[in-house]
């Protein structure tokens, strides 16, 4: 899988907080009940705007090294 930089879709800042792992969301859509997969969810540090990752996205605290 593809990694990519991790990039605010509003501000397109790179700086976020987790702002909690393992999280389900639930609601219901035309009478059916629905329960997400576990996410991860993070809050932009800039903006304040959550994002949401299901458990095949990958983070990491270490700068990208620069490659070509």
């Amino acid at each position: 899988m593809e990694q990519k930089t991790l990039a605010c879709p509003v501000c397109q800042s790179n700086k976020a907080e987790i702002a909690g792992e393992d999280v389900k969301l639930s609601g219901r859509f035309q009478n059916k009940e629905f329960l997400t997969t576990s996410l991860t969810v993070l809050r932009c540090i800039h903006c304040g705007y959550y994002m949401f990752f299901d458990n095949t996205a990958q983070f990491t605290t270490k700068e990208p090294s620069e490659e070509s």
